[in-house]
């Protein structure tokens, strides 16, 4: 895997509620934040787009070219491929003596036999992954045969901007603190996440293709449609993988607003909209926030 939970997929995927959040149609999933000391750009990332998908619009880049430094959810730099790999194995697999197969009900073991060889893998091979893990591994497989890639993420672009103009590079969280978001699973529960991600696998390149649509025309009713309504028809997703984490977030951007510099906050779309995204949550704070 190329980054750990990039997207929020499988949750994404219920999208029968209505979108309660509204922003000024026709423009892109930015905002400014004006105060006395600096300008903080707020972006809305789609984490895996396909090669086309650039050039980006003018206002994205201008809002990089107006900022002193970058923050991304983790310092992206600071991901090794050890550091990724020895965080796989531990928050990933299961210990010595546990396996996938002794731990799943008999119809998920049906449901995977069928399922594994229309990726190239076999129960043999995914039998040390926790559901949740191979959950993530079958998402990044199916988006990559669709062209979708990290590698092309809003992020990972705008960190090769930044070393290049060698602009410094934060993060608001840890690797560490991402892989440890699936820790809190039940078995049950993280059976259930493997389930609901197979069952949903076939309709990832449309989601995905609707989702980037969304987000090249700031239509910013649609992401809130497709991500943050979805997230909360499962609560603990909600909850752990938005809510708690805009929560230890939000204190950090108000603390980059006091400060004599511009900053570009890259993170995933869904934390900036809806509710309880980090804008509404900035202008309930009497921060001016502006939608560019």
């Amino acid at each position: 895997m190329s980054r750990f939970r990039w997207l929020l997929l499988p949750a994404a995927l219920a999208l029968t509620a209505c979108a309660t959040f509204r922003e000024q149609a026709g423009k892109d999933v930015l905002w400014r934040v004006r105060t006395g000391h600096s300008t903080l750009y707020l972006l809305g990332s789609v984490h895996v787009l396909p090669r086309n998908a650039y050039p980006l619009r003018p206002a994205l880049e201008h809002a990089f070219s107006n900022s002193e430094r970058l923050v991304f959810e983790i310092d992206i730099g600071s991901v090794t491929k050890s550091s990724l790999r020895a965080e796989a194995s531990r928050a990933g697999f299961y210990p010595p003596g546990q396996s996938l197969s002794k731990n799943v009900s008999p119809q998920t073991l049906l449901l995977l036999q069928e399922v594994l060889p229309s990726y190239g893998l076999t129960l043999k091979q995914v039998n040390r992954l926790r559901p949740s893990f191979l959950a993530q591994l079958l998402e990044t497989r199916i988006l990559a045969q669709a062209g979708y890639s990290p590698d092309y993420g809003v992020d990972v672009y705008f960190y090769h901007r930044a070393v290049l103009a060698r602009k410094p590079v934060m993060g608001l969280e840890t690797l560490r603190d991402q892989t440890n978001l699936f820790q809190g699973l039940t078995p049950s529960q993280d059976e259930q996440y493997l389930v609901r991600t197979i069952s949903a696998l076939p309709y990832y390149p449309a989601l995905v293709s609707s989702m980037v649509e969304a987000w090249r025309n700031g239509d910013i009713a649609q992401l809130d449609r497709y991500i943050n309504q979805g997230l909360k028809m499962n609560p603990w997703e909600h909850q752990t993988l938005l809510v708690r984490r805009n929560s230890r977030w939000l204190p950090q951007i108000e603390h980059f607003a006091q400060e004599r510099h511009n900053y570009l906050i890259v993170v995933g779309a869904g934390h900036l909209i809806g509710n309880e995204g980090l804008v509404a949550q900035l202008k309930r704070a009497g921060y001016a926030v502006e939608q560019l």
